[in-house]
């Protein structure tokens, strides 16, 4: 019988440090998970184009996906509970086969979470810069922004990573409220259509434009490997890490479904089609919150939206940090990403790299005058 490997940490030749063990319970990390995924920006932001691309059967798409990852989660935690490490996909791969594939996949996923993290700070400043204008007519340049996000996103991942999962705790919880609040009054009040199950007809699923809209959909479930990566600061992380997973994968595939669901009742199924085609589809759910709840909860849309992208900003900046602190450790990055904070254990140096690089992208960005979004 093969022994569990419960640490698979190396024995250090120089200074390193170990993150605090312990700190997060199973729905810390789903916080960090489902914060990453940004419900309400995938909702109001992406939902319209996956309409707009596949069709009414976008809510079967949502959960055909959700379905997918978990069978995904099955093979996932069952290595989760042989490995304890903040690697993830760099010491699963290495292990199963040999470091230099390891290594592959370890940069592929660095570089993957730290371009959306940098990307984001963009979208940030973007929907940050609108939605004051919308508000008070007051119009702040997006990098001012961009880089008041750095700095505060930089402070909390120096610190106890506790303190972003109860910060991150907070804005999904709004975010996810205002859009049950949406959903709900459509559903209570009905659309012109009443209720109808042709979405999860599987020749809408999987029509014309499926292609184009299960990228959409695939990409909606982003980060949900991150459990693991917080595996050496989980309670029980034989336990925890497995948890978390089902429970991220398992929540976000309902919301999605459901949510998209009750667009297509809102505006009808011929209705939200032609919506999806029009120039202004991308307003379709701070139109459904208009028109189902009040002109009030589209202005609280738009603020959280800005914050559902914050608390993505939170997830990945960890999930990066922790990614140069892994690979700082195995010596395929300088040793010192691998020290970490003596009174809080948080890799502080991998924190303030990721923070030094998000402020050359960003005032490089102004500087050329590119889009933020």
């Amino acid at each position: 019988m093969a022994v569990p490997i419960t640490d698979d940490r190396p024995v250090p030749d120089a200074p390193v440090g170990r993150l605090a063990g312990g700190k997060l319970r199973t729905f810390d990390i789903v916080f960090f998970v489902v914060g990453a995924a940004a419900p309400l920006t995938v909702v109001a932001g992406s939902a319209p184009l996956a309409f707009r691309l596949g069709g009414i059967g976008a809510p079967a798409a949502y959960l055909f996906a959700g379905v997918v990852y978990i069978v995904l989660a099955v093979g996932f935690t069952a290595m989760s509970e042989h490995m304890t490490n903040a690697g993830a996909f760099y010491a699963y791969i290495s292990r199963g086969l040999a470091k230099p594939a390891g290594v592959g996949g370890a940069l592929v996923a660095l570089l993957s979470y730290g371009a959306i993290c940098t990307g984001f700070y963009g979208a940030f400043g973007y929907f940050a810069t609108n939605t004051l204008a919308d508000l008070t007519g007051v119009t702040v340049p997006w990098p001012l922004w961009s880089l008041l996000a750095v700095a505060v996103v930089g402070c909390l991942g120096y610190r106890q990573i506790d303190v972003g999962a109860r910060v991150l705790g907070v804005f999904m919880a709004a975010e996810v409220l205002i859009l049950i609040v949406v959903t709900v009054a459509v559903l209570v009040t009905g659309g012109p259509e009443g209720m109808s199950a042709r979405s999860f007809q599987p020749g809408q699923a999987f029509g014309a434009g499926a292609g184009g809209m299960f990228v959409l959909v695939l990409g909606a479930f982003i980060g949900f490997e991150g459990t693991a990566i917080y595996s050496e600061e989980a309670r029980e992380p034989k336990r925890t890490i497995p948890r978390a997973t089902y429970l991220a994968v398992a929540f976000l595939a309902v919301f999605y479904t459901f949510a998209t669901w009750a667009a297509t009742v809102g505006f009808g199924a011929d209705g939200i089609v032609n919506l999806a085609q029009s120039d202004d589809f991308a307003n379709m759910y701070f139109d459904l919150a208009d028109k189902f709840v009040g002109p009030a909860a589209k202005s609280v849309m738009e603020v959280l939206i800005v914050t559902s992208i914050f608390a993505a900003l939170i997830a990945f900046h960890n999930a990066s940090t922790r990614y140069l602190f892994a690979l700082g450790r195995e010596r395929l990055l300088p040793r010192r990403l691998a020290r970490t904070h003596t009174k809080h254990s948080s890799p502080h140096v991998a924190s303030v790299v990721m923070t030094a690089v998000s402020v050359v992208v960003v005032v490089f960005a102004a500087l050329v005058h590119a889009d933020p979004y």
